[in-house]
C-alpha cells in the first residue's frame, strides 16, 4: 500500500459522471480506498442527478455525500475550478483521488490545498497531480471503470471485491417489504425507466413481455421507474384492466425502490440505473440493451443485446420470447 494512503484521514473521492448506474459501477472502488484509510470511510463528491445521497445513505463507508453546483458561474465554467477550490478549502481534506479525466478537479483539489493528489492523469490533469503513477495514454480508450480499477492497483490499493453492493437498514427493509404481495409467486421487477431515448424499449415490448410472463410464469410484477414514467405505468397497468399482481413504484424514494428489487427474485429492464441498483442489491437482472453496450461487468446482471438493423432502430431485435428464454434457461420458473 502506498505510504500516502497510510497516513490519510480525510478522504475525498470525486466521481462527477451524474447517473444513478455511475455511482452503483464505483461502489468498489470507494470501498477499496475506505479500507485504505485509517477512518474506514471516505467522502464522495458527485453530481446530484446520481442520487447518490439516498442511494448511499445506508453505505458505512461512505462518510459523506457532497454535490457539484452546476449553477451558472459555480463548479463549471471558466471560474469553475477555483470555486470549487474554495467550496473544498473548509473541508480540509488530506487526500484526492480523481476518478475522472478532467483537469477541472485537480486543479481545484490543488486550489484546495489537499496534499495528495491522485488521478488519471491523463493530459493536463497530470500537473496538479501528486501521486507517482498515473494512467498512459494506452489508458484512454478504457472505460471509466477499467481505468479506476487499474489507477487504484497502481497505487497500491487492493480492490478486494468489484462486485457492487448496496447497504440497506432494517428499517428500509421493512417499509419495501410492504410493496409486494404477500403470497408466494414469482417477483419480478420492471424498470421500465431510460435515461435516453435510443435505450428505451418501448411501452408496446413492455406489454408482450408482461403477456408473455403472464401465459408461461405466472409473476407478480412490480413497475420500477421515476415521475416520467407515470404515463407508460398507468398505461401498462390499464392494458391489463389493473390487476392486483402489478404494481406501482413509480418516484419513490431510489433506496426503498432498490430494497423493492432485493425482495424480488428477478429484475427485467432498460440500461438504466434501477437495473445497475438491482443487481448491486442481490437481484439477478436481465438488462434489455437495444440503444448501448453493457458496461458494468456485474455477475448478476445478464446483457441481452440487439441485433444489427439497416433501419437504425434496435428496439425490436430484442423480442419479449427472448427474455423469458433467458429467465427459463437461468432456472426461473412459477
Amino acid at each position: 500500500m502506498d505510504q500516502q494512503s497510510k497516513s490519510s484521514e480525510n478522504l475525498l473521492v470525486i466521481q462527477p459522471l451524474p447517473g444513478i448506474g455511475d455511482a452503483i459501477w464505483h461502489l468498489p472502488h470507494l470501498k477499496a480506498l475506505a479500507n485504505s484509510n485509517p477512518s474506514g470511510k471516505v467522502t464522495l463528491l458527485t453530481k446530484s442527478r446520481s442520487l447518490a445521497k439516498q442511494l448511499l445513505s445506508e453505505t458505512d463507508f461512505v462518510k459523506e455525500v457532497l454535490y457539484l453546483s452546476q449553477e451558472k458561474g459555480d463548479h463549471f465554467g471558466m471560474s469553475g475550478p477555483i470555486n470549487l477550490g474554495k467550496f473544498l478549502t473548509p473541508f480540509k481534506f488530506d487526500q484526492a483521488w480523481i476518478l475522472h479525466n478532467s483537469a477541472r478537479y485537480s486543479i481545484a483539489s490543488w486550489w484546495a490545498g489537499i496534499p495528495n493528489r491522485v488521478g488519471f492523469g491523463i493530459g493536463w490533469q497530470d500537473a496538479f497531480l501528486t501521486s507517482a503513477h498515473t494512467l498512459s495514454k494506452n489508458d484512454k480508450r478504457l472505460t471509466t471503470i477499467e481505468k479506476s480499477k487499474r489507477l487504484l492497483r497502481l497505487n497500491g490499493i487492493a480492490i478486494d471485491d468489484d462486485k457492487p453492493t448496496l447497504y440497506f437498514s432494517e428499517a428500509i427493509l421493512k417499509s419495501a417489504a410492504l410493496h409486494l404481495p404477500k403470497e408466494k409467486h414469482l417477483n419480478i421487477a420492471l424498470a421500465i425507466g431510460s435515461s435516453e431515448p435510443r435505450k428505451q424499449w418501448g411501452t408496446e415490448n413492455f406489454i408482450r413481455l408482461v403477456e408473455l410472463l403472464t401465459n408461461t410464469l405466472r409473476p407478480n410484477i412490480v413497475l420500477v421507474g421515476g415521475d416520467e414514467d407515470a404515463e407508460m405505468a398507468v398505461n401498462i397497468c390499464e392494458h391489463f384492466e389493473n390487476p392486483r399482481w402489478i404494481k406501482q413504484l413509480i418516484n419513490h424514494p431510489i433506496l426503498e425502490a432498490a430494497a423493492v428489487t432485493k425482495f424480488c427474485q428477478v429484475c427485467i429492464g432498460n440500461d438504466t440505473g434501477i437495473l445497475n441498483v438491482a443487481a448491486a442489491a442481490g437481484t439477478h437482472a436481465f438488462g434489455i440493451f437495444c440503444g448501448s453496450r453493457p458496461l458494468n461487468p456485474d455477475p448478476l446482471i445478464t446483457p441481452i443485446e440487439a441485433g444489427e438493423t439497416k433501419q437504425g432502430c434496435f428496439q425490436n431485435t430484442i423480442t419479449p420470447k427472448m427474455i423469458v428464454e433467458q429467465l427459463i434457461a437461468a432456472g426461473f420458473t412459477k
